[in-house]
């Protein structure tokens, strides 16, 4: 009787029934693969049972890794839910966001915290509008670690300064130089999304726009 290459036959079986890379097997590419063998094996020239043992074992690894695999899945669509349903109860609240910018309508003010170098004896904070242009400039105490600051949204003149983005600097004297710090600023959290590109949670405020949950410094 003519000689059929196991081997050869199996590998036609499942460019048939799968079309897949090998990078994508399952458990029913396996069996696919092992009934063909048996199916097209020479009776004179039986395969070692050696190798079946072994692809039977490989069956097991396969169809454990799949069932872990699709736990995890859960596992994370669960936390993933858990997180989201966290994330809303920020809603209305104030959180504190590592930022120098922010987008202000007419009346409104804003705070946030300096980070404030040992050794700083007073901290000036600069209010600049969308141009670049100074509206504001006044000092804040310094104290150990972080400053907290006010800008009430007026101008020089005590004149409430138009709608748009203002960009805060902070510039602390450490030991009679002055040294350009780090700005963190408060803003409301209006609701949250999840982004569809990596699933992470997404704050969307008043005043800093759309934020990650994970830049959050403190919530208020």
């Amino acid at each position: 009787m003519p000689t059929v290459n196991p081997l050869q036959s199996s590998s036609n079986a499942l460019a048939s029934a799968a079309g897949k890379s090998m990078s994508s097997l399952g458990i029913n590419d396996f069996i696919t693969l092992m009934t063909t063998q048996l199916k097209y094996q020479d009776p004179t020239k039986p395969q070692d049972s050696t190798a079946f043992i072994a692809q039977l074992a490989q069956f097991s690894s396969v169809s454990g890794i799949q069932e872990m695999n699709s736990s995890i899945s859960t596992l994370l669509t669960e936390m993933r839910g858990s997180l989201a349903v966290n994330a809303t109860s920020l809603v209305g609240h104030e959180v504190l966001v590592s930022a120098d910018t922010a987008s202000l309508a007419a009346g409104e003010s804003l705070t946030g915290i300096i980070e404030t170098p040992t050794g700083t004896s007073d901290l000036t904070v600069v209010i600049n509008d969308a141009s670049g242009q100074v509206v504001r400039q006044f000092t804040v105490p310094a104290t150990s670690g972080n400053s907290s600051f006010t800008w009430d949204g007026l101008n020089d003149r005590g004149d409430a300064v138009v709608g748009g983005n203002y960009t805060v600097k902070a510039i602390a004297n450490v030991y009679g130089s002055s040294e350009s710090v780090s700005t963190a600023l408060n803003t409301k959290v209006g609701s949250v999304t999840i982004n569809s590109a990596d699933n992470s949670l997404v704050l969307n405020t008043h005043t800093l726009g759309s934020i990650q949950l994970a830049d959050v410094l403190q919530i208020n």
